[in-house]
């Protein structure tokens, strides 16, 4: 990301949040966006207000999804991404199941970042 006319110390930020893990993006995301929204809806109109700002959030979000659903990971990590970090139900509480909802989470994210752009 291009950031030549934002101060230094605000490039620094975005380039740790950048640098971050793709797990720890997708805890992060779970724990802020996820876990206190009732619904689907609830969780989309959220992201369509920040997005008419800026997508830069979704986007790294969007790329970490992505690289934690194709990972091979420690066996319930999924699971508890959704579940625990995410406060979020399942009727599939498995892996599988977890990586279901990442999926329409990961969906839900290019929706809005295209609506925006």
């Amino acid at each position: 990301m291009a950031t030549p006319d934002l101060p230094e110390r605000l490039r620094a930020h975005i380039a740790k949040l950048e640098g971050r893990p793709p797990l720890e993006t997708v805890e992060e995301f779970m724990f802020g966006h996820v876990a206190d929204a009732d619904s689907l809806d609830e969780i989309r109109t959220r992201l369509e207000q920040i997005a008419r700002r800026s997508t830069s959030m979704h986007r790294r979000t969007l790329r970490a999804l992505e690289a934690v659903i194709t990972t091979e990971l420690p066996p319930n990590t999924l699971a508890r991404l959704v579940v625990w970090d995410g406060n979020w139900s399942l009727d599939d509480p498995s892996d599988a199941g977890a990586a279901d909802f990442l999926r329409g989470l990961a969906q839900m994210l290019r929706e809005v970042i295209e609506q925006a752009d």
